[in-house]
């Protein structure tokens, strides 16, 4: 297993370390490619690692970093003009992988600057509904509001 460097502090909570990996994220990070680690626990609390990038605009691979001590991941949505409506969402890949490997899911969009949190032990992965104009319905999670990154930390494409 390969390791990620950890951002500076230890946190109480898991949502303070991933909203502090979050913040990095939107201030480091290209707005053009999704990019994300995750929260470990470790003595005294939960930090985060400092963010990557899989230089696409749909998904970062964190499954190598994946370990016994890993609480949860985070990850930012881009905000081009064909992603808007999306942003907000947890995606169905993001929701499994989740539910999957058990740990809770935040997400930075990079349209409003919300931080979302999805937990599949208690939060539906198919809670909203998405309406095209086409009449195609989808069902995605957008989880629950936990943070935000100030609009000057946000890069507009």
């Amino acid at each position: 297993m390969l390791s990620l460097l950890a951002l500076t502090g230890v946190f109480a909570t898991v949502d303070e370390a991933a909203i502090d990996g979050l913040r990095h994220a939107a201030a480091t990070c290209n707005p053009r490619y999704e990019c994300g680690g995750v929260v470990r626990a470790v003595p005294g609390g939960y930090e985060a690692t400092a963010p990557i990038s899989s230089k696409k605009p749909f998904g970062v691979d964190l499954g190598e970093f994946y370990g016994p001590e890993v609480v949860a991941d985070y990850h930012t949505h881009i905000c081009s003009i064909h992603n808007r409506p999306f942003a907000d969402f947890f995606s169905t890949a993001d929701a499994l992988a989740n539910q999957g490997l058990h740990t809770v899911g935040y997400m930075l969009s990079l349209c409003d600057g919300n931080i979302r949190r999805f937990d599949p032990a208690q939060d539906d992965r198919d809670d909203e509904e998405v309406d095209f104009r086409s009449g195609r319905v989808i069902y995605l999670t957008i989880g629950h509001i936990v943070g935000w990154v100030p609009d000057e930390l946000l890069t507009e494409l």
